[in-house]
């Protein structure tokens, strides 16, 4: 929890717009380096430095929150309200955090309406539970999947499926 708290506190990419410095620049590479010669074209070859940093920054978060809830219910069960305390725990050393998403998802046992419901009702639990231990709720929001985004290489009747996410990008 504590790791997912880190990653939640690295900055989100930001889409940076024009400055008084790109006057003086008006051809950058993919880097964010000027060009020597803005007419010609320039291959820059990545050795790590700005555009490693920018890739690390722009990749997306995702991480399985473990926990559970009593059988075809959204009642957290008290190891499931251990997680969150100590992630909420968590998310307050770190401060300031991204917004991020706590998804439900489900197996494919019941129908495809009773699955969604139930994948957002255990979303929404999540984030209540948070909130009340002092999470910003307008940096959380709530998602229900059901079975429609099972694991990689797993099918939907794959128990596995039943899981919570916390994504942000």
């Amino acid at each position: 929890m504590e790791d997912l708290a880190k990653q939640l506190a690295a900055p989100a990419p930001v889409a940076a717009g024009p400055t008084a410095a790109d006057a003086d620049c008006p051809a950058k590479l993919p880097d964010g380096t000027c060009a020597d010669m803005p007419d010609t074209r320039q291959m820059v070859l990545k050795r790590g430095g700005v555009a490693a940093a920018a890739a690390a920054l722009a990749a997306p978060i995702r991480s399985d929150i473990k926990m559970s809830f009593l059988v075809g219910s959204a009642q957290l069960t008290a190891d499931a309200r251990a997680t969150l305390d100590r992630f909420a725990r968590a998310l307050a050393s770190v401060g300031s955090y991204r917004p991020f998403v706590v998804e439900g998802h489900t197996d494919s046992s019941g129908t495809r309406a009773s699955n969604v419901a139930l994948s957002q009702a255990r979303a929404q639990s999540v984030v209540s539970y948070l909130s009340a231990k002092g999470v910003d709720r307008m940096k959380l929001s709530a998602r229900g999947y059901g079975f429609d985004r099972p694991l990689q290489g797993r099918g939907p009747s794959d128990p596995a499926n039943r899981r919570v996410e916390v994504t942000a990008r």
